[in-house]
């Protein structure tokens, strides 16, 4: 089953974000990965198998950790691109398992953090122009996990 998207099915938020990635970020393009759900809550983009596949007919580890990050990358700009200042984002750290392999077609979802999480690192933002914040993401076929991702990000006022 072919996870790529037609431009037309995707939502304005979904289609814009999709947009930023593949002009800003080429490997996403390359990758194939496309944007299956956008909103503050939630980030969850697709890749398909045969972009990303390696030796052992297998995702290569290094797809599954670029769209994990991806992902939170994703989700964190969603929620500060509309702030009275301008940020960029890094990732600073990150960590990854990979409890099963995956052999298919492919979702990375990051959930929004905690509400505390959140208002913590905007405080920070706000007074000192720069904050980091903790993410997760998930790979999970068939409702069994496949990848568990934990990045920190910062952002950073220009």
């Amino acid at each position: 089953m072919a996870m790529q998207q037609n431009q037309v099915n995707l939502m304005p938020f979904e289609k814009k974000l999709q947009d930023y990635l593949w002009d800003h970020i080429p490997i996403s393009k390359a990758m194939g990965i496309t944007v299956d759900q956008a909103a503050l809550e939630q980030v969850t983009l697709c890749a398909p198998f045969s972009n990303n596949i390696n030796h052992k007919q297998t995702v290569f580890g290094g797809s599954l950790h670029a769209v994990a990050t991806l992902a939170c990358w994703s989700l964190l700009f969603l929620r500060i691109k509309d702030l009275n200042e301008h940020y960029q984002i890094v990732i600073t750290q990150s960590e990854i398992s990979y409890p099963r392999p995956v052999a298919q077609d492919f979702k990375a979802s990051c959930q929004s953090p905690s509400p505390e999480d959140w208002q913590t690192f905007l405080r920070f933002l706000e007074k000192k122009g720069k904050s980091r914040i903790k993410l997760t993401a998930s790979i999970e076929i068939d409702g069994i996990l496949c990848v568990e991702y934990q990045g920190t990000f910062a952002a950073i006022k220009d």
